[in-house]
């Protein structure tokens, strides 16, 4: 019975530890997160779908700095535009046209963008609708936060940057999911040496 207790303890802990994991890393992304300073990036606007209720709309403010040149049509989806008076464009809309994109699922919206010449990281505000009316604003711009706004950097020597950020910010998951890995099979090996003393004990 000790042994049972504490293994379901440690199982409810490794759930939790991936659910935790799962939840850190679904929020809206702008992909890549790095690119060279005065060039036309294509840039995929990532929503995945965190609720059990569909995404119908999508609003993404655009930084200072940075020029939305073109948006490529997206099946089930319209997009209208906010432009300044110089009619460069501030916000682009998307709204769904069908259901939206649906529990567990994610979309890809592309956009093409002109980067400055300097380097710098922009922060897109990013606004998801949920069919109920549920509105989550992904603004904060701390990283850690749970509704981080999406992030892009230009700077130069861009394989090396993403390599960086590879190895800083992506292993992060992983190395959570690696522990909890270890913790099981240290459990299952103390299940497997330790079984009689356990009921032994509980007699």
């Amino acid at each position: 019975m000790k042994f049972n207790k504490l293994f379901a303890s440690l199982a409810l802990l490794i759930v939790i530890s991936l659910g935790a994991v799962t939840v850190a890393e679904a929020h809206v992304t702008l992909n890549p997160r790095v690119s060279e300073p005065g060039s036309y990036e294509e840039y995929n606007v990532r929503v995945p779908v965190e609720r059990n209720d569909q995404t119908v709309k999508l609003e993404l403010e655009v930084p200072k700095g940075v020029s939305l040149s073109t948006v490529q049509p997206v099946s089930g989806f319209k997009h209208t535009f906010q432009k300044d008076s110089k009619g460069n464009i501030e916000k682009v809309t998307w709204t769904a046209t069908d259901k939206g994109i649906g529990p567990n699922e994610h979309m890809d919206f592309p956009i093409v963008v002109a980067n400055p010449k300097e380097e710098g990281t922009f922060i897109w505000k990013a606004t998801q609708t949920y069919k109920d009316g549920t509105v989550v604003s992904w603004t904060a711009e701390d990283e850690q936060s749970e509704t981080p706004a999406p992030r892009t950097k230009v700077k130069s020597s861009q394989v090396n940057e993403e390599q960086t950020e590879g190895a800083s910010k992506a292993p992060v998951g992983q190395t959570v999911l690696w522990i909890v890995s270890i913790l099981a099979l240290i459990v299952s090996a103390i299940a497997l040496f330790k079984r009689n003393d356990f009921t032994k004990s509980d007699k």
